[in-house]
């Protein structure tokens, strides 16, 4: 099947899920620069795993370099809609780049395109804390459980606190109430704002990329969003990354030397 030709990369990445879009596109913005295509162009999915959410979608439209979106690549059926396509689609996971590329990635999005908010903070030194988030994780992996994505955290904030950082707490409703259960000592501390459930993901992003000066994350999408803008992370990976099975989403993401990583399951080993 012949394949329709222009200047634009053509890449796949899920309509669904939040952390993947920034490990996808800070990659895929590294080879259009270096392949001097003038774009990208992003094939996706309606539904998938996850229902499309309409947000990313609203989400891509504020990046300088995307130039349009096609419904013709399902996840599900991944090879055979790649095959089918009638555009050639890079396969930027078999494709690796310079270990040392160091860019911030927020110089790419239009935060003006946000939709208005009246959420604003003004502290010198703000860490943002998304301290669990358990939504599309596998119960059980290769040795591993649900366990093993739950971090510990209190010598960390203990440390963010004594170094006189404002600490925001960040996630889903349904994340606070496993961080209250899980953290009580974390979660009832007057000196950190909690704002789970309370702000948009618009609001999220702009307060991870934008004010923060440090991110403290489970395995989620606020760390990989400070790696991207250039923000201090501290990032607690996962079993999935642990064992291996998602090294090459890892690769996706450089800025090495603003990230620490360990892995959540080694507790409070990581946590010092």
């Amino acid at each position: 099947m012949s394949k329709l030709e222009d200047n634009y990369l053509h890449i796949f990445t899920p309509s669904g899920m939040w952390g993947d879009q920034i490990l996808n596109l800070f990659a895929c913005h590294y080879h259009m620069q270096h392949m001097s295509k003038e774009g990208i162009i992003i094939h996706t999915a309606k539904e998938s795993f996850t229902p499309a959410d309409k947000d990313i979608l609203k989400f891509w439209t504020t990046f300088n370099f995307i130039k349009g979106i096609i419904f013709d690549v399902d996840q599900h059926t991944l090879p055979e809609d790649v095959q089918n396509s009638n555009y050639d689609i890079f396969p930027y996971l078999n494709y690796g780049f310079n270990e040392d590329y160091c860019f911030d990635f927020s110089e790419t999005i239009n935060f003006s395109a946000f939709p208005s908010s009246s959420f604003e903070i003004n502290e010198p030194k703000v860490a943002v804390f998304q301290p669990i988030s358990l939504k599309n994780k596998p119960a059980h992996h290769e040795g591993f459980t649900m366990e093993d994505f739950i971090c510990e955290w209190d010598q960390s904030i203990k440390e963010l606190l004594f170094k006189g950082y404002k600490i925001y707490a960040i996630g889903s409703s349904t994340d606070e109430k496993k961080y209250k259960e899980l953290y009580p000592n974390i979660s009832n501390n007057s000196n950190i704002v909690n704002l789970m459930g309370k702000i948009s993901m618009f609001e999220a992003i702009n307060l991870v990329m934008n004010k923060a000066s440090f991110v403290l994350s489970c395995d989620s999408w606020a760390g990989w969003y400070g790696i991207a803008s250039r923000i201090k992370t501290g990032y607690a990976a996962g079993p999935l990354i642990e064992s291996g099975q998602d090294k090459q989403y890892l690769e996706l993401i450089k800025n090495k030397d603003v990230f620490f990583m360990d892995y959540s399951s080694k507790k409070q080993q990581t946590d010092n």
